[in-house]
């Protein structure tokens, strides 16, 4: 037999056991399978939220299956409000030391959606969790099982508050003071100055915050529904003077000891706000630094 020969045996014994291999890998995922796409998530207090957990069956035959569900609270009973949940659309329930069963059959090969809703009370404290542990079980052989847990955060909600015109500072004053003396959870205030009528606000419950500004004139209520973080956060972050200015731009000086003077921009230092330009009546073109707020843009650098 030549080397050959030989080479070419010990290919085929090498693929041989990675063949068996794979086998044994193959028969260790066989059994029950439990997947969600989200599993961990938050939500404001008074709203739900839909969990779907897929349950597979790949144990090779036809399996009736047990499907419990129990929770676990991240605060002590008599401190907090019970959350609601409800289990493949069954009545919904809220105690620890409940658990909830439900029976399915699925084939071998075949996969089926839990729809897991969480509620999360008004009055839950900011941070506050619920976990829902799914345990999913073959009725055949208990030994075949899978779990998952479901964990749900309580998170202020954004809101807006409607107001009179020009009065938007005085009810962010007034809900400050409230915030101070009552239960009222605010976190944030943002009364933007281009925004006429409206208030932001990062609160626990909106609903509260709608009871608690009811008999202020000055205030028209809760607008309906989050408000989405990126429709506000531009008004966050101070809008720099030197935005939309470029080199070359004509600018008229506005402020310090050449104010009413004209000149070109030569240079822009976004980090300190500031542009510097050179004096169109100045003997010698000397660089001069100046913020960005007193300048005046009188001619824009063709393009």
């Amino acid at each position: 037999m030549g080397l050959l020969d030989d080479f070419s045996e010990d290919e085929i014994l090498e693929e041989e056991e990675e063949e068996e291999k794979l086998e044994e890998i193959e028969e260790e995922h066989k059994g029950l399978l439990l997947e969600c796409d989200n599993p961990q998530d938050s939500v404001t207090t008074g709203s739900d939220i839909d969990y779907r957990v897929t349950v597979i069956n790949d144990t090779g035959e036809d399996q009736p299956l047990e499907v419990k569900a129990h929770l676990i609270y991240s605060t002590e009973e008599e401190e907090r409000i019970p959350w609601q949940v409800k289990l493949l659309h069954k009545e919904s329930f809220s105690k620890s030391d409940k658990i909830i069963t439900e029976n399915i059959e699925l084939e071998d090969g075949e996969e089926e959606i839990i729809p897991v809703k969480v509620h999360a009370p008004e009055g839950a404290n900011y941070g506050e969790k619920l976990e829902v542990v799914i345990d999913v079980t073959s009725e055949k052989d208990t030994l075949v099982s899978d779990s998952i847990t479901l964990i749900t955060t309580a998170r202020p909600a954004v809101v807006a508050v409607k107001t009179q015109i020009g009065q938007e500072k005085n009810v962010a004053d007034y809900i400050y003071s409230l915030s101070q003396r009552t239960s009222l959870k605010v976190f944030s205030i943002l009364a933007p100055k281009p925004v006429r009528g409206y208030v932001f606000l990062e609160v626990m419950s909106p609903q509260e915050l709608d009871e608690a500004i009811g008999n202020m004139r000055k205030a028209k209520g809760v607008v309906e529904g989050e408000t989405e973080l990126n429709e506000i956060e531009h008004f966050l972050a101070p809008k720099l003077a030197v935005e939309g200015i470029v080199e070359g731009d004509i600018v008229e000086l506005s402020a310090g000891p050449f104010k009413g003077e004209k000149a070109r921009v030569t240079q822009i230092d976004e980090s300190n706000d500031e542009i510097t330009v050179e004096l169109f009546e100045a003997t010698v073109p000397i660089p001069v630094t100046v913020r960005g707020d007193h300048v005046r843009v009188l001619e824009k650098e063709e393009e």
